[in-house]
Order: C-alpha cells, then structure tokens, then sequence
C-alpha cells in the first residue's frame, strides 16, 4: 500500500528502489508458510497442473532423445524443443506467480486462474527465454552471475502479466527491485535451497510443499517490494532513467 510521506504519496516501488521498507526476512518467509497453508489445495492442484504438462513435453520429445554407451545423450532439434516448451510452459508458471501474488493481495483465486495468462504467450515467452539466455551465460562464466540472474529476474515474468510491462523493461525493473534488497532476497533464497536438500532424502515427498511455497513467496515479495500500484515505464526528461540498473 502507498504510504504517505510528506507532501506526497510514495508507491510501493517507489520506497523500494529509495531502500526504504522495514524488511523482516523471518517475518516474510512466516507470512509465505502461513499463506502456503491456507491456499494449499488451489496452489499444489495448479502445480500438478504444471508437473504434467513437463511430463507430457517429456514424452513427446522422447523419440528425440539419443541414449549413448558412455551415459551421455543427445537431443535432436534440441533448440526448437526448448524454444517450443517455453512457449508452453511460461504463462502456466506466470498463473502459477500470480496465484501466489492473489493471495498476498487477499484476493484468492481458483486453479483456473492459471490459464489466465495464455494470451500474453509470446510476450511471457521472450522474457522467459532472454532470462534462460542471462542465466545460461552467467553460468557458463562464473556460475555466481547465474545464480544472480535466476534471483535477480523472479519478477520478470510477473511485471509483464500484471504491470504490461514490455519484456526488457520487466527484466530491468525486476535487477533494480532485486539490487534494492539483494541480500535479504538471497537470504530468502538460500532457505528454500536448504528446504531443496529435503527433496530427494523423502523421495520427492516434501516437495508437495516446498513447491507451493515458492511461488506464495515470491508473490508476498513482489507485493511487498514493486506492490498493485500502476509502473511507470517512461521517465520524464528530469527524472532518471527507469530502464538503468541499480547495484
């Protein structure tokens, strides 16, 4: 919510990149369980939805996949298998987002509400590709700006579905929230890491959960850091350029 300051009404976002909130990293990651518990049923019917849909692109691409003796393998038409299952999969995991923002919102929705996002399939689809490309060539540098691209770019896809923001400037705006409040967010990320760990030692079981939470996390993090209030993506000529990074 915007709060007053002075003679003037600060947004959400505004008091963000001025680094000005109250950030409880505890008080956060509570307020994430505790929306995980509530919205349970809605949130882990519409990661089942998304389960499938991997397991169905992974049948499908299977005939391409070629197994060799040394246990390598390859994938033919590999680019086009990837570019085509961004294209399916980015507006489910925007729904996916933006369920978990509703209920930061105190506004629940259904497990329809996943497909709610399919009309902006390409635009969701080339911001999800340029942060696989950041991602990929942070990585293959020196891993550490990978892993600061797959943080720095969570709320990417979300700008775009619920601010209409053009891929870029969602990207952009999504570093500059991030840099805000890099080390609370990192923080945030290293627990559900540490929660990741579990995921193998139950056999998968605890990730009936953990999966849920992310995304109620990212939602409490995005109303808390950017907020419902309307972006603005174009600076007048005094203002400073919105489409800058902030480290």
């Amino acid at each position: 919510m915007p709060e007053n300051n002075g003679d003037h009404t600060k947004t959400t976002l505004q008091r963000t990149l001025e680094k000005s909130h109250d950030f409880d990293v505890k008080a956060v990651f509570l307020r994430a369980n505790q929306m995980t518990k509530a919205n349970f049923a809605t949130l882990i019917q519409a990661c089942i939805v998304l389960v499938v849909v991997f397991v169905i692109i992974g049948a499908i691409t299977q005939p391409y996949i070629t197994v060799h003796d040394d246990g390598s393998f390859t994938i033919q038409h590999q680019s086009f298998i990837e570019i085509a299952t961004v294209f399916v999969v980015s507006p489910l995991i925007t729904g996916l987002y933006m369920l978990g923002l509703s209920q930061a919102r105190n506004t629940p929705r259904t497990v329809f509400a996943l497909f709610d996002y399919i009309p902006l399939i390409f635009l969701l689809a080339l911001t999800q590709l340029v942060n696989s490309i950041l991602m990929q060539l942070g990585l293959v540098l020196l891993i550490i700006p990978g892993l600061y691209f797959w943080m720095a770019t969570s709320f990417s896809l979300m700008l775009v579905a619920d601010k209409s923001l053009t891929p870029l400037k969602a990207i952009l705006l999504s570093c500059r929230v991030f840099n805000a409040y890099w080390g609370q967010i990192t923080a945030l990320f290293m627990i559900m890491a540490v929660l990741a760990i579990t995921i193998p030692l139950t056999l998968g079981l605890s990730l009936i959960w953990i999966m849920p939470l992310y995304f109620s996390l990212i939602g409490v993090l995005y109303e808390k850091l950017i907020g419902g209030e309307q972006v603005r993506t174009e600076a007048k000529p005094k203002e400073r350029n919105e489409s800058s990074f902030d480290a």
